[in-house]
């Protein structure tokens, strides 16, 4: 449901670095499902057998007949990388497999269209060097809808899914892979659920959360992990259980609020009962946290560019109590519908590819917002497939000032302000707070509005669509003064979508609300 400015819905908030937050920017990953596959030439393969060898492996899902796939083993990406990383004069590292991932393709179709049960556009066979396995029910497994896509599955069973990359991207992520070595050697890495905001608002609450990976070959039994802030101990974790190697266990610090800038380390204090580790560099991070930047007004511009892949972007506006005030873009993404590795066709308030989107903000109270954005697939908005980015800007009078910006994330990406309204002066366009409600929101026949507005004369009112373009010019509003005004509004017209209804005064004031059509 998209919400009007005026009215706000509680979320239940994600657990992750930060209470307020979502999971983070950087690498998102989960765990591999397991499974024993036999390929067209008859030799059985078990992918933990593989892990187990210390193996990274790349699924390259794929269909006879898609043509982003054909252009993509062409260029004969996977065949540079398994040359340099493969068996047979590579280094050994990697084992990677082309997936066919149609139900209705033979194995005659990965040879050509001659006795293709379907549609083939020519040999994939002919110059592959590793194997193929024709197997849907692997795509099923993982949940791969959209092709090609790669899986790259390190040996503790973090996968990876990707758009089809470089081989240099996809060494420079095989080399993020956690790696064995040792009798005794815990590793601690960022929790990928984590989440992205790095800026510090008054009264932000963290709340670390990590994964402690067995790396050596005796089992990991005990573990005592330190949070500090600013080198200051803030509390410790103590974790007993029963890990083998490359297996992992995901825990959680007592959250604690801060107000200033800092820097949150959290490190391994000791294994197995005061054990000696034997890679002791992997046994901590640090994450820095700058003091998120302070705007005197209430009047914002969020400007938006989309990459190549507009329906993935979904954002929300929301308060330091969670509250969303303002959301934009793709509802069927939603606050937490990032890293599906698969594309996304549409959905209400979807964003055009390659599109700029202009959204005003008004925060008339002064306090700590934060701005969050997700990508569907995720792979953020920038740079790979276009230069997308999000600008926020603080207006006063005709002038913009850049307040913050971002684009190049993952899965989420989440960014702080402070705003103190007691200054504020409004753009030229703006006009003093005006009430407005409408309802039901969404609507499928009549919207009903209710407004106040410090004026009186006409109002001029028009529907306006998630790009900003006019649909429906409306008759003039008359309000008078701060006298109540209602109006109903037929939207039986407007196809399936999010929209906006615009007023402008005669005198310059000026006032936006969204709502959605349902059909």
């Amino acid at each position: 449901m998209l919400l009007a400015r005026t009215i706000v819905s509680r979320l239940l908030l994600a657990a992750g670095l930060l209470a307020a937050g979502m999971p983070s920017q950087g690498q998102v990953s989960f765990q591999a499902e397991d499974f024993t596959a036999t390929d067209i030439n008859g030799q059985n393969w078990h992918l933990q057998a593989l892990l187990n060898e210390g193996k990274v492996v790349v699924l390259h899902f794929m269909q006879t007949h898609n043509l982003p796939a054909w252009a993509y083993h062409l260029g004969r990406t996977l065949q540079t990388f398994h040359q340099d990383y493969g068996p047979n004069g590579g280094s050994g590292q990697v084992r990677i497999f082309l997936v066919e991932s149609d139900p209705a393709t033979n194995n005659n179709c990965l040879y050509g269209p001659s006795g293709c049960s379907g549609a083939s556009l020519g040999n994939w066979v002919a110059g592959t060097p590793f194997p193929i396995l024709n197997d849907h029910t692997l795509a099923v497994r993982y949940g791969i809808t959209h092709f090609p896509t790669l899986v790259l599955i390190c040996p503790n069973r973090r996968a990876y899914a990707l758009r089809p990359l470089s081989a240099a991207d996809l060494t420079e992520r095989m080399q993020t892979c956690p790696v064995a070595f040792g009798q005794y050697n815990a590793a601690l890495l960022h929790d990928d659920s984590s989440i992205a905001g790095r800026e510090v608002c008054a009264s932000t609450t963290l709340a670390p959360r990590f994964r402690l990976v067995n790396l050596g070959k005796k089992p990991l039994l005990q573990a005592s992990i330190g949070v500090h802030w600013n080198s200051t101990l803030v509390s410790t974790v103590a974790w007993q259980g029963s890990l083998s190697t490359y297996q992992e266990t995901v825990l959680s610090a007592q959250p604690f609020a801060r107000s200033d800038a800092g820097t949150l380390q959290v490190s391994i204090l000791s294994i197995n009962g005061g054990m000696p580790d034997d890679d002791p560099s992997n046994n901590g991070y640090s994450v820095p946290f700058a003091a998120a930047p302070t705007e005197q007004g209430e009047w914002f511009l969020l400007k938006i560019r989309t990459d190549q892949y507009g329906a993935e972007t979904y954002w929300e506006l929301r308060n330091d109590q969670g509250d969303v005030l303002d959301f934009g873009g793709n509802q069927a993404v939603g606050p937490h519908g990032g890293a599906q590795h698969t594309h996304i066709a549409g959905g209400p308030g979807a964003y055009g590819n390659h599109v700029t989107i202009h959204e005003l903000l008004h925060l008339p109270k002064p306090g700590c917002y934060s701005l969050h954005f997700v990508d569907a697939y995720g792979d953020g908005m920038c740079c790979a497939y276009g230069q997308g980015y999000f600008h926020l800007y603080r207006l006063q009078g005709q002038s913009e000032w850049l307040l913050l910006s971002g684009g190049l994330f993952d899965a989420y990406e989440y960014r702080q302000f402070n705003t103190d309204a007691s200054s504020a002066t409004r753009p030229s366009d703006a006009t003093a707070p005006a009430t407005v409600q409408l309802w039901p929101n969404p609507v499928s026949e009549v919207l009903q509005m209710r407004l106040t507005w410090p004026q009186t004369g006409p109002l001029s009112a028009a529907l306006v669509d998630a790009w900003g373009g006019t649909v429906a010019v409306l008759p003039a509003l008359w309000p008078t003064g701060e006298a109540l005004y209602e109006a109903a509004i037929d939207v039986r017209t407007l196809p399936a979508g999010v929209y906006a209804l615009r007023l402008h005064h005669q005198n310059g004031g000026a006032l936006m609300r969204k709502f959605a059509v349902i059909r």
